[in-house]
């Protein structure tokens, strides 16, 4: 059983993956700008990404998980998604030791899991935590394990993990919670160090967030809201759309999930939210919908089960060719910048609505340690100022652009951003005599070239 949904999760990721035919925008680029300065600097971090909270950052342990992969292809994008796929083989295998095959299967077929797996974003991790935890909390795992990896969880999703911290005390007797601590404590001494060394300044931060910031704010339109979402992040986990109805259950048939599930939902009414958040829940309902099945006539267990592994084997994958997000259409402009520039000096500029263009400013440099000349300035616009604090240290690592741009290429993403940063005010900070080429990557990504 175990060697055929083995089988089946590389059968429907791999392809998809090894075709580049995965998300790569804003913050895969800067995820991977740090992780490829971790390789070739070997100067720790002691942080994470930033969360939704200004001041506020997770732990490190996403860079460093992401670490290995990426030494070992090189600086591949496709390191990400890579990992990924490992960590479902492992939830894959984790479930079926701990908890039976029909986790194992939905773990396997599930849509949200599917999504997790071919795609590389810093709260997806947080699946295997919320499995871990179950376990520990299952199995009888010693206290510290609990803290263990819920202060891992703080690396992943910190709106998460906080809110698991109450049910968590809930559960274990008070006199354990020293040793629940003691291991929560030890995940969090890289951000400890940073602390001491920043005056406590994400300590005041959160302090900050919740007398004065977005948790003050709850409203009834709010609670449906992100109620409806979670239940749908949930739906996505165990298919079909019966999302809503394991929370009902849980109460009678494990009264800790009902906890783990009920505290998150009502925090997140008060929290800025995403549905990412929810990413940890998932575990959970899986967890649970095996309890249900288990508790039904066996043939409508494996009727579910088969009709989970069916739609996921003849479920076409979208056809996402030329989309501006995914890396496969980013490779195709890079590619044709290059053929275009012949290895002429060149300047690239990159216009996105969001503005700042991580995901070019990676691959360009991935690209130069491949041994392609670097652009003699590429960001998001000429005399830009630092906004990347890895470019420095990454760009000593590599040989000089030699010479002035005889070429300037312009990168161009849509919808133009017309209120806050418009395309036509963009263009004039370009200095350029006329338009040379215009080459249609996709709907919505063009490559211009410029004459200087």
């Amino acid at each position: 059983m175990l060697t055929l949904l083995f089988l089946l999760v590389l059968f429907t990721r791999l392809p998809q993956i090894l075709s580049y035919n995965i998300p790569f925008s804003f913050d895969h680029g800067r995820d991977s700008l740090a992780v490829l300065q971790l390789i070739k600097t070997f100067n720790p971090v002691f942080i994470g990404p930033w969360t939704s909270i200004p001041g506020l950052f997770f732990g490190p342990g996403w860079y460093y998980l992401l670490t290995p992969a990426y030494w070992l292809l090189g600086g591949n994008p496709l390191a990400g998604p890579l990992t990924m796929l490992v960590l479902n083989l492992l939830i894959v295998f984790l479930a079926k030791k701990f908890f039976g095959r029909y986790e194992a299967i939905i773990f396997t077929a599930a849509p949200l899991f599917l999504i997790t797996s071919t795609g590389a974003a810093n709260p997806f991790p947080m699946i295997l935590l919320g499995l871990l935890l179950i376990i520990a909390l299952e199995k009888n795992w010693p206290v510290f394990w609990s803290g263990f990896i819920l202060g891992w969880a703080f690396h992943f999703s910190s709106a998460l993990a906080i809110l698991w911290l109450l049910p968590l005390l809930i559960i274990i007797k008070p006199r354990q919670w020293l040793k629940f601590f003691a291991g929560l404590i030890l995940t969090f001494l890289p951000q400890l160090l940073f602390e001491i060394k920043h005056n406590f300044s994400q300590v005041r931060a959160v302090i900050d967030y919740f007398t004065a910031g977005e948790s003050q704010h709850i409203t009834p339109g709010k609670i449906q809201i992100v109620t409806n979402s979670v239940f749908h992040e949930l739906s996505l986990a165990i298919w079909p759309n019966i999302g809503a109805l394991i929370i009902i259950p849980a109460f009678f048939l494990w009264s800790k999930i009902g906890l783990l599930i009920l505290f998150p939902l009502i925090g997140f009414w008060f929290l800025h939210y995403n549905p990412w958040y929810a990413y940890g829940l998932a575990p959970l309902a899986v967890v649970l919908f095996g309890k249900i099945l288990r508790r039904l006539p066996k043939f409508i267990a494996i009727a579910y089960c088969l009709l989970l592994i069916i739609t996921l084997l003849i479920k076409k994958p979208s056809d996402l060719s030329g989309n501006k997000a995914m890396l496969q259409s980013k490779l195709a402009a890079l590619n044709y910048i290059y053929y275009r520039a012949d290895r002429q000096p060149f300047s690239s500029y990159h216009y996105l609505p969001e503005i700042y263009d991580y995901a070019y400013q990676y691959l360009y440099i991935w690209q130069a340690f491949k041994g392609r000349p670097l652009p003699v300035d590429f960001s998001y616009q000429p005399n830009a100022p630092v906004y990347i604090p890895e470019k420095a240290s990454l760009l000593a690592k590599l040989p000089p652009p030699i010479g002035q741009p005889e070429k300037i290429f312009l990168i161009i993403e849509q919808p133009d951003n017309i209120w806050h940063y418009p395309f036509e005010s963009w263009l004039k900070q370009i200095g350029y005599s006329e338009i040379i080429d215009k080459k249609i990557i996709g709907p919505e990504l063009e490559v211009w070239q410029l004459k200087p």
